[in-house]
């Protein structure tokens, strides 16, 4: 009777073991995937960022929104300075915000320009008047897509003028008396898009953290060690 307990008892601890290990394994698969995939991500939006800004008219046409992401173009406008919405978001230790400005086009309708960041003390316009440009600009930004809103983040406070994620159906109708064109995309403006000391222009970031090879090295350590304490019980088990 305790013979066949033993065997059975085994049998569960082999059977927990390779089940484990197999887990194990397939996590690390799936990281490699994922680090193939990050790669692709990276080396198309390096080959996007390298080409030549085209007006952004022409981009919308050519592009749906996804394919439009990082791509460079040009704006012919006038920006909504009365309209600026502030965007909380560091850049490195720096606590501040992104302005966000509606720019006219010549052409018709507004988009969003994400002209940089300001540090708190310059987020109130007033206090950043040689960075408020007048009239027609031309410039050039990367095209980036509205964001959604994540579990932790913050609702945005719209009557205070605080937004903490770019949300592009609230942007715009945050817009008094808005009739225009909506645009499924936004641009970031380019350190040559930059008009005074602040907001500070081209601080899109477009580099991205690649963990993934040292998360699935993680899983196949842990497998192996999973398959190295087995067998050291197994082999105690018979020396007994």
């Amino acid at each position: 009777m305790t013979d066949k307990r033993s065997k059975f008892g085994f049998l569960v601890l082999f059977g927990l073991a390779i089940t484990g290990v197999v887990i194990l394994v397939l996590l690390g698969n799936w990281q490699m995937a994922r680090k193939a995939w990050k790669a692709d991500l990276i080396q198309r939006i390096e080959t996007r960022l390298a080409l030549p800004a085209v007006p952004f008219e022409m981009a919308l046409r050519e592009f749906q929104a996804p394919a439009l992401e990082y791509r460079p173009v040009l704006l012919e406008g006038r920006f909504l300075h009365n309209e600026e919405r502030h965007y909380f978001l560091p850049l490195g230790s720096q606590v501040g915000w992104h302005v966000l400005t509606p720019f006219e086009l010549k052409s018709g309708g507004v988009v969003f320009v994400d002209r940089g960041f300001v540090p708190e003390r310059f987020k109130e316009q007033k206090t950043r008047l040689n960075g408020v440009p007048q009239g027609r600009v031309i410039l050039e930004g990367i095209v980036r897509l509205f964001e959604t809103k994540g579990s932790f983040t913050p609702d945005n406070q719209i009557s205070r003028n605080q937004w903490y994620w770019r949300d592009g159906a609230g942007l715009y109708q945050s817009l008094p008396d808005f009739k225009g064109d909506r645009f499924p995309v936004m641009v970031d403006a380019r350190a040559s898009a930059q008009f005074g000391a602040w907001p500070k222009a081209g601080v899109t970031r477009v580099k991205f953290q690649d963990k993934h090879l040292g998360y699935a090295l993680t899983w196949y350590g842990l497998a192996l060690t999973l398959v190295g304490v087995f067998c050291a019980f197994v082999y105690s088990r018979m020396k007994r």
